[in-house]
């Protein structure tokens, strides 16, 4: 799991902001929501302009250099925070991973989104790769089975974490075995957001198919249907259209019109959150970033959906505005987050009182209990 972010210098986070997911709380209820000391379920809320978006691409940005998967095109010419004319300016990255005893610590500066400066991966406080293009275009390893790779990166801006990770045959060893877990973990992270008929994702491609094909093909109609009843859409669903080219429907009476043609901007954003929801139940996602998820929900609907994710497996944060989801009956006090100007800190660290389950969070959030 992802135990905690450091950034700077990356667009609006001047200076180093610090996203902490461990926990030293004890509390009693809602314990599904935090794993081996580590905040698994999370929600993130700040005003317009303070980074939420970025905190998620942040957060995201290991993966425009450990796999293939690319990130929003908009950084490539908005990615610094300093001066463009600052040529020594650039951001940095620290991320911290536990995964059972081990501790992964993967540390790095980016002059542009595809330009690595500096990168070290520490093991459990062991040195096993590491760059620094400032002094070498040598990179140095100690891992066992990396030995024998190349390790001169002239004119090749490949980061040689990647670079292991595509070209190595590893030994099995304590050490190894983490570095593979941590590059499964890398993979398996996404960003998404619903609030457009097309759902824009970051670090995982959409498939080359409609989203109604794909749920379609799953054979997942009927609970498609099912989902969109339970979460205030009365209706019922056909299949149409022929085959490669599948298509969901709503029936009325004795004919149907197609889903995406009739459908509310709710509805459609209901559609393409299903379609990720299903990845996290499959387990094909380690970490999910939802951005902005509850735009167009109704308040009941939007606990419903954060509900149905803190029952996945995998390790979610999602950033929202909607104060009614502060309840200590959905989360709890330090897997809500507050992002200001220069920190993010969970409730439970922003008041001296002792949080406790009777406690009204959205009361004493609106009341400036949590204010700094």
């Amino acid at each position: 799991m992802l135990a905690s972010l450091k950034v700077q210098g990356f667009r609006n986070f001047q200076e180093e902001i610090v996203f902490n997911f461990r926990t030293e709380k004890s509390y009693e209820f809602n314990t599904n929501v935090v794993k081996d000391g580590k905040a698994r379920h999370s929600l993130v809320y700040g005003l317009n302009g303070f980074g939420k978006s970025n905190l998620g691409l942040a957060i995201l940005d290991l993966k425009c250099h450990l796999t293939d998967h690319s990130i929003t095109p908009l950084l490539h010419i908005n990615y610094l925070n300093t001066p463009l004319n600052n040529e020594s300016a650039i951001a940095e990255f620290e991320y911290e991973f536990e995964f059972g005893n081990s501790v992964v610590r993967y540390k790095y500066g980016k002059k542009k989104c595809n330009e690595t400066v500096y990168e070290s991966l520490e093991i459990n406080d062991v040195l096993v790769v590491a760059i620094d293009r400032r002094v070498s275009e040598l990179a140095t390893y100690n891992l066992a089975g990396a030995s024998g790779l190349k390790n001169d990166f002239t004119d090749k801006a490949i980061s040689p974490v990647k670079f292991i990770a595509s070209n190595a045959l590893l030994d099995s060893d304590p050490i190894n075995d983490t570095f593979t877990n941590f590059i499964k973990f890398v993979d398996g992270m996404v960003f998404f957001r619903t609030l457009t008929k097309g759902t824009e994702s970051h670090g995982q491609p959409l498939e080359p198919k409609r989203v109604s094909q794909s749920i379609i093909e799953q054979g997942k109609l009927k609970d498609f249907e099912k989902f969109l009843n339970e979460s205030g859409v009365e209706c019922e669903l056909v299949q149409a259209g022929t085959p490669g080219d599948e298509r969901i429907n709503f029936k009325f009476g004795k004919k149907s019109l197609e889903f995406a043609s009739v459908a509310s901007t709710g509805t459609i954003s209901l559609g393409n959150f299903y379609y990720w929801y299903l990845k996290l139940l499959k387990g094909d996602i380690t970490f999910a970033y939802i951005d902005e998820f509850d735009a167009y929900y109704h308040y009941a609907l939007a606990e419903s959906i954060v509900k149905l994710v803190a029952k996945t497996n995998c390790q979610s944060v999602i950033t929202s505005h909607n104060s009614s989801l502060l309840s200590n009956y959905i989360l709890r006090p330090d897997c809500y987050f507050i992002l200001k100007k220069n920190s993010i800190k969970p409730l439970c660290e922003l008041t001296d009182r002792e949080l406790r389950k009777a406690h009204n969070l959205e009361k004493m959030f609106r009341s400036g209990a949590f204010d700094e």
